[in-house]
């Protein structure tokens, strides 16, 4: 349930802070008032796009925030989130916030950063906001075919699921078979060319690492000579016969000696050991620059191979464009290619047979997700016709056919059809040929009743769903609205007199101007209010005696029927 709305800096609005409560919340305004300003900061916070001067003042942060709470844990809402990865952090209320500024958007729940993708995907299952608009989507095939959807049930997610499964697996298989399916010459030309491929990779006897050990050895013997004369000078000056380190260190370790004859203490006995220490490093840098020359010469028959060998490497890699994993790899693929070819008719024949079963399997699972929609058609029929009756379509015929179409998509080969008729003596029609504004409303609101019943979603937001109704139709549709508050939380904008008179708590919108700028606020109404408000709404600008008596008489009427519903 929506608990509260906070919006700052956002539009009219300088700052406001709505409580919500349970049952049913209207909300009241002169048009222009901000009433949508209200919804669009609901949506804005829901991660919807806002407007690029949505703003008030830019050098300013602009904050939409939602709060929802939960009655226990167990509900299926809860656990529903709580699988999507939000944390309550041991509560049982959800706050979802984002901030703009300088055009850049930051969302928060209870307090973490979150991406705005997850709070567009949790949107949909903590409130269903319909506006005008969305009556318009009654029209639409693949809306009507949603709304049936609804009512199939699980089972049928479950189908759409595995047809969306069964369709990728026929077009992974499509792409094969018009991959093989080429004229033969071309395919010769590929075979032809794969082959050649395939003996040049195969006859270079490519080994991983080979090529960075073959270029090492190569630069040895490249530059043998020059690598052979700085050793030696190295060699030389380590352990040459004159002015040679090792001479040195000799003559140092001689006189030190002398001194130790003289006078042994402990200061020159360490120098005496260090002095061992550097004659023993020297004999040992000798050694390895010896071994190191026996090492490097090379022959001039093992230069030539290596020097082929790694122009066959570097050409092969110019060539194919790749590294050595690259062209092994390569080689691979292209065996595996060749083999493909060799054997198409095998294959063809082969993922026909597949596609035919695939295919098969698709039909059944169509078939079967028809029949589940078939029997939600005829639930969705009883409900509406049952639900439209309480909003004064006293002759209403209803029903839904289900169609097969002619392609299979992820939501399988049906389209859904209404068809209906409002009045006696008519044909029933399809609804996007016979309905007016005003009765798609009310058919929407019907539907938005009967799918509250299985729907995760706890409140409903209508923006002006009253639209094109008057008069008795309006107390049924008040009446309708009132009677649904009553399991589900709502928020209704309205204009009419008749719907604002039912809700439990009346907000009004109102647009103030001051120091030459627009301000909208809300504020919450007690009874004296909401008389002069009801009055607004009946008599406009003029405001009778026998008008306030009017709006006194639907609050009593409203009040009435509400105790009667929970009598």
């Amino acid at each position: 349930m929506l608990t509260n709305l906070f919006v700052k800096n956002l539009a009219l609005i300088d700052e406001i802070n709505i409580d919500f409560k349970d049952g049913l919340t209207v909300l009241t305004g002169e048009t222009g008032a901000g009433k949508s300003i209200i919804l669009g900061a609901i949506g804005i916070a829901l991660g919807a796009k806002p407007a690029s001067d949505i703003v008030r003042d830019e050098d300013k942060e602009a904050v939409t925030q939602l709060s929802f709470c939960f009655d226990k844990k167990e509900s299926d809402l809860f656990l529903k989130l709580y699988e999507m990865g939000i944390d309550f952090n041991d509560e049982d209320v959800l706050i979802i916030r984002r901030s703009i500024i300088s055009g850049r958007s930051r969302f928060k729940i209870n307090g973490c950063d979150v991406p705005s993708s997850l709070v567009k995907d949790i949107a949909p299952y903590l409130l269903d906001l319909h506006a005008q608009r969305d009556n318009l989507r009654l029209l639409k095939d693949k809306e009507q075919l949603i709304l049936v959807d609804t009512f199939a049930g699980e089972d049928a997610k479950r189908l759409k699921l595995n047809i969306s499964d069964k369709l990728s697996a026929l077009n992974m298989i499509k792409e094969k078979l018009d991959d093989l399916d080429e004229d033969e010459s071309i395919r010769k030309r590929e075979l032809d060319l794969l082959r050649f491929e395939v003996q040049e990779l195969d006859s270079a006897c490519l080994k991983y690492g080979e090529d960075t050990e073959l270029e090492e050895n190569y630069n040895k013997g490249e530059n043998a000579g020059k690598i052979k004369e700085s050793a030696l000078s190295a060699i030389n000056c380590i352990t040459g016969d004159t002015d040679s380190v090792s001479s040195f260190v000799s003559s140092a370790i001689s006189s030190v000696e002398d001194i130790a004859e003289i006078n042994e203490d402990d200061e020159i006995k360490n120098i005496k050991d260090m002095l061992y220490d550097v004659e023993s490093i020297i004999s040992d840098c000798s050694r390895e620059l010896d071994s190191y020359l026996c090492n490097i010469d090379i022959d001039e028959e093992e230069f030539s191979y290596i020097t082929e060998r790694l122009n066959t490497y570097n050409r092969l890699k110019d060539k194919y464009k790749t590294d050595t994993s690259g062209l092994i790899k390569q080689l691979e693929e292209k065996r595996t290619r060749i083999t493909d070819l060799e054997n198409s008719d095998d294959l063809i024949r082969k993922y026909k047979e597949e596609q035919s079963r695939i295919s098969s399997e698709l039909e059944k699972l169509c078939d079967a997700l028809s029949e589940k929609r078939k029997e939600a058609a005829g639930v969705i029929s009883d409900k509406l016709i049952k639900a439209a009756k309480n909003l004064n379509f006293n002759d209403i015929r209803f029903k839904i056919d289900i169609v097969k179409t002619g392609d299979i998509t992820g939501l399988g080969n049906n389209k859904a059809v209404f068809l209906i008729s409002t009045n006696p003596g008519e044909d029933i029609k399809p609804l996007k040929d016979v309905a007016s504004g005003g009765e798609l409303s009310r058919i929407m609101l019907a539907f938005k009743t009967i799918t509250a019943e299985t729907d995760f979603t706890e409140t409903l937001i209508f923006d002006e769903i009253d639209t094109g109704i008057s008069g008795k139709t309006a107390q049924k549709v008040a009446a309708k609205i009132a009677d649904t508050a009553k399991n589900t939380q709502i928020i209704c904008i309205t204009h009419l007199p008749q719907i604002a008179a039912m809700g439990d708590h009346h907000y009004l919108i109102n647009k103030t101007v001051g120091k030459n700028r627009s301000v909208t606020d809300i504020n919450l109404l007690d009874e004296q209010e909401r008389v002069f408000e009801l009055s607004r709404l009946l008599g406009g600008e003029i405001i009778t005696d026998n008008v306030k008596n009017n709006a006194k008489e639907l609050l009593d009427q409203a009040a009435k029927i509400k105790k009667e519903d929970k009598g």
